[in-house]
């Protein structure tokens, strides 16, 4: 693996009106010239990567041999640094690695042997890790509580799924957590995944998906703390299937952020279009996640006739929040960006021009507003590698 290689040639970044060729922010974190192996950026919520107005962290799942590890990598800020040398998370197979910047730290979190294992960083030292819960686990998420972090993870419950969730704290010697709680009923909910993590309004907020009634829908549960869950509620309109909706609803892989004056929003996929597959909506709540608005199509008129992919979502804390997701309206795969200004979500932007395939795209905002958004590309027949851009409004 080369790690922190400036690389000069392949993708334009057409966002800012230059070409990776030209821009010495374009980096890339990890490659392979193997076709058999190759990288991974899909923890759910889509929370792969962090910063802070020092240094941003990404984390990702490589697998080269048939072996899966997880990985973190920073960057410092300062001076057009590249990655550091990756750090290997775990010491067996070790998948759906997360990551937040949360107060001080950066918590970062991965499933290995049917566990969730944590850690922070503080100030460069890495606290010892931590085992915080386990079972047969297949989806992990993070958000933040204060300095505290939000873990939320589905796994399997008889012949379902259940979410579960915990808050975990950087002790001055260890990683301190809660006993988890279940976020929802099993015998209501059977089949609960995908979830998403957050903190606003004092209110924590747990969203997850359900297709206990035959379709996919996407819910909120949210309360005081994790012991005081008293509110649910259904974030997606129900659309039925009709010939100017096509299949009607089915909402999955749901991402968060929490905005100005502490709004959620949340964006997902949702197959409610009449020409082709799963569109990007969002929704937003005012109130700590007890009650959601109305629904928000992303995707301008150009993307209406593709389906639409891992959707993520990021704000700063202020007026800033962009989504960003993958599609093929120009006959390949790029990946796409939209801003929110107030309610309205503004014009599709093309973030890869090239014909390399690429894939995976996640977000992370500095305290500055600066945007951090790296991706998987694969080169046919030459590998793979993920790739990192910055740039500040």
């Amino acid at each position: 693996m080369r790690s922190g290689f400036l690389l000069l040639l392949g993708c334009a970044f057409t966002a800012a009106g230059t070409s990776a060729a030209a821009d010495p922010n374009v980096l890339t974190v990890a490659v392979t010239d193997n076709t058999a192996d190759f990288f991974q950026i899909e923890s759910s919520g889509r929370k792969n990567m962090a910063a802070d107005d020092q240094r941003v962290g990404l984390v990702w799942e490589e697998t080269r041999g048939g072996h899966t590890a997880s990985h973190l990598a920073f960057r410092p800020l300062a001076d057009d640094q590249p990655f550091g040398a990756p750090i290997v998370l775990g010491e067996q197979d070790a998948f759906n690695p997360v990551i937040a910047r949360c107060g001080r730290h950066f918590y970062v979190a991965w499933i290995e042997q049917d566990s969730v294992r944590a850690t922070a960083f503080t100030d460069g030292q890495e606290l010892p890790v931590t085992s915080v819960a386990e079972g047969s686990l297949n989806e992990l998420t993070i958000g933040c509580q204060a300095d505290s972090a939000l873990l939320a993870w589905s796994a399997r419950h008889g012949n379902g799924y259940a979410v579960s969730a915990t808050a975990v704290h950087a002790g001055k010697a260890q990683l301190e957590h809660q006993t988890p709680v279940a976020v929802a009923s099993t015998e209501t909910y059977r089949f609960q995944t995908n979830p998403g993590a957050a903190y606003a309004k004092g209110r924590v907020v747990i969203t997850w998906h359900d297709r206990s009634t035959g379709t996919n829908l996407l819910y909120a549960t949210s309360g005081k703390s994790l012991q005081q869950l008293d509110q649910q509620t259904q974030i997606n309109e129900l659309i039925k299937k009709s010939y100017e909706w096509g299949s009607g609803s089915s909402a999955v892989r749901n991402t968060l952020a929490v905005g100005e004056n502490e709004r959620l929003v949340a964006v997902w996929l949702d197959k409610r279009a009449s020409r082709a597959g799963y569109k990007v909506y969002s929704a937003f709540s005012n109130d700590g996640g007890i009650s959601w608005g109305d629904n928000y199509d992303i995707i301008d008129e150009w993307g209406a006739v593709v389906p639409q992919w891992t959707p993520a979502v990021a704000a700063d804390g202020h007026e800033r929040v962009t989504a960003v997701w993958m599609d093929a309206r120009e006959d390949r795969n790029c990946i796409w960006s939209a801003k929110l200004s107030g309610m309205t979500w503004g014009a599709n932007t093309n973030l890869t021009d090239d014909s390399e395939e690429v894939h995976s795209p996640v977000i992370a905002y500095s305290p500055d507003g600066t945007l951090h958004v790296a991706w998987i590309e694969i080169k046919q027949g030459e590998g793979s590698r993920i790739r990192y851009f910055s740039q500040s409004d």
